[in-house]
C-alpha cells in the first residue's frame, strides 16, 4: 500500500499531512516551524562552539594565577649574600631550580652592585623595562617596616604577584 500526501493552506500557513499505508496519519510542520527547529538547531550549535572557545581561552590566557603558580620574571626584594639570610636562601633556590625565567635581584644597598654575580637593583623601578614587559612575580624577604613601601613600588610598576616573607613589627 501506498502512502498518500495532503497538502492544505489555512490562514496562509502550508501544512501537510501524510497518510501511511497503516492507516496513521502524521501531519508534518508547516516550513517555517521546520526552519525554526533549524535555526534553533544552530543557535544551539553556536553556543556550543562559544562554551569551547571559552573553555579554550582557560588554557591560551593567562589565569590569575599564573603569575604566581607559572612566572616568567621574578624579582626578590631583599636579596642577599648573606650566609643565613631569608634573601639569600630564596635566591639560591630560584637560581638552583629549573625555573627557566628571569630573575631580578632587588638590594636596596647602594654599595651592592651584583649578588651572586648577577646584576641587582635598587629598586624595582630600576628594573630595565619594567614598565612595558612587566614583572610577573616579587618575592619580598625584607623586614617588617619596609614591606609597605617595597608593596607601593610594586604596585606602581603593575607587578601581577607577590609573596611576602617577613617577620618583626
Amino acid at each position: 500500500k501506498k502512502s498518500t500526501t495532503a497538502t492544505t493552506t489555512t490562514n496562509n500557513k502550508m501544512s501537510a499531512t501524510t497518510v501511511l499505508h497503516s492507516g496513521v496519519t502524521i501531519k508534518q510542520p508547516p516550513p517555517s516551524q521546520t526552519n525554526n527547529n533549524h535555526n534553533n538547531h544552530h543557535q544551539r550549535t553556536q553556543s556550543q562552539h562559544s562554551a569551547a572557545n571559552d573553555v579554550l581561552k582557560l588554557f591560551t590566557n593567562p589565569l590569575p594565577l599564573d603569575a604566581i603558580f607559572n612566572p616568567k620574571s621574578v624579582a626578590l626584594i631583599g636579596a642577599s649574600e648573606k650566609v643565613g639570610s631569608v634573601g639569600r636562601t630564596v635566591l639560591w633556590n630560584l637560581l638552583s631550580s629549573p625555573f627557566g625565567g628571569t630573575i631580578y635581584p632587588v638590594n636596596r644597598n647602594p654599595l651592592r652592585r651584583s649578588v651572586f654575580g648577577i646584576k641587582s637593583y635598587k629598586r624595582v623601578q630600576d628594573i630595565p623595562d619594567v614598565m612595558e614587559m612587566g614583572i610577573d612575580l616579587v618575592i619580598i624577604a625584607v623586614p617588617a617596616h619596609a614591606v609597605k613601601e617595597v608593596m607601593e613600588d610594586c604596585v606602581e610598576v603593575g607587578v601581577r604577584g607577590a609573596i611576602i616573607l617577613s617577620a618583626g613589627v
